[in-house]
């Protein structure tokens, strides 16, 4: 299992196909394992990179504030640790924050952006409903074993018509996120450097090639925070997903992948 350490902890990584590199950026409380139905896809064409989020996974889960600039430096070590000098960079939710941290403190290493249901943060972040924030607080002190957590937060992770009627689907995914639960604690310094992001001010200097992906029907992470990112951003292509929750990734994973590629063929 290739391990890099970097910035004090340990951070587990995978590498799967050949191409272009393509770093893959997970999100709040999740580890690389919920890239599974994207990465069979995007790794027939291009060199797929994934890794653990510190707190997360086989990675180290230190007990100490987390930062999204933080993270950022993480993901540059993974990249140090695979031998590669620059890459596309895909990152959804808090995987989206740290990508536009990475692009922005690392640009001469960033290929492009790819930018999936998150957010500027800051002052302009459009704030998901009362009970959404309530369920996101308790969940990371909740005394209830991971499956039971997961199933009461889907609600706010996808639709509910694609609750109802793929909830086989939804099971899926739970099963992966639960082989390697995360710790509270850990679930709650990712949540609170999320809570601390802020590129709003920034992100109008990216100047690579930017693809901002967001569903419609996203509680978590409302969709006019990817209206915010894709007018902000110079030249951002944006993708409405119709109907899609936060998990987008599961709901509409066919359309997000040959969207993504398509993006990026014509980078080329």
């Amino acid at each position: 299992m290739p391990i890099t350490n970097a910035n004090g902890v340990d951070l587990y990584y995978e590498i799967h196909g050949e191409g272009e590199p393509l770093l893959l950026i997970m999100g709040l409380g999740l580890n690389s394992k919920s890239w599974f139905r994207t990465l069979p896809v995007l790794s027939e064409h291009y060199k797929v990179i994934i890794f653990d989020n510190r707190g997360t996974g086989s990675s180290s889960k230190p007990n100490m504030p987390y930062s999204i600039g933080q993270m950022a430096d993480d993901t540059r070590a993974v990249l140090d640790a695979a031998g590669i000098d620059s890459a596309h960079v895909y990152g959804i939710s808090m995987g989206g924050m740290i990508a536009q941290r990475f692009a922005l403190k690392y640009p001469e290493r960033t290929l492009s952006l790819i930018l999936g249901c998150t957010t500027s943060g800051g002052i302009h972040h459009v704030q998901p409903g009362a009970d959404v924030a309530m369920q996101l607080l308790s969940r990371g002190s909740a005394i209830a074993t991971p499956e039971e957590i997961a199933w009461a937060t889907a609600p706010i992770l996808y639709s509910p018509s694609f609750i109802e009627n793929c909830r086989d689907q939804v099971a899926e995914d739970i099963q992966k996120r639960i082989e390697v639960p995360v710790k509270p604690y850990a679930y709650m310094l990712q949540l609170q450097a999320c809570l601390a992001h802020d590129t709003y001010s920034e992100i109008d200097q990216i100047n690579v090639p930017v693809l901002v992906i967001h569903g419609n029907a996203d509680r978590l992470v409302p969709y006019a925070n990817g209206v915010n990112l894709a007018e902000k951003i110079p030249n951002a292509e944006f993708l409405t997903i119709n109907g899609a929750g936060h998990i987008y990734v599961t709901e509409a994973n066919d359309l997000a992948n040959e969207r993504i590629l398509d993006f990026l063929s014509k980078l080329n």
